[in-house]
């Protein structure tokens, strides 16, 4: 989740090193790993069907995949690194 939350930290006016966004990754993270992973995991037959069609079906999948991935952190942290700059 670190280049989303440097993205946010960006956004709020704030300066963060790659190594304080992986150390924030880690605490957003706690608990949520199992999560993620079966969230993937619910990926598996999309990864199978875009093979087969040569890659092309990647082109959809990749932005599927991505904007997953940006709703589960948005739902996990919501607008809490957003509003850091804020204060």
């Amino acid at each position: 989740m670190a280049p989303y939350i440097t993205k946010d930290l960006a956004d709020a006016g704030q300066e963060i090193t790659a190594t304080q966004a992986i150390s924030e990754s880690r605490k957003v993270m706690d608990g949520h790993k199992g999560e993620l992973f079966v969230l993937d995991l619910s990926f598996i037959g999309w990864w199978l069907l875009s093979i087969l069609t040569l890659g092309i079906g990647f082109l959809w999948l990749i932005p599927y995949v991505r904007v997953t991935h940006a709703n589960f952190y948005r739902q996990l942290v919501g607008d809490t690194y957003k509003k850091a700059g804020q204060n």
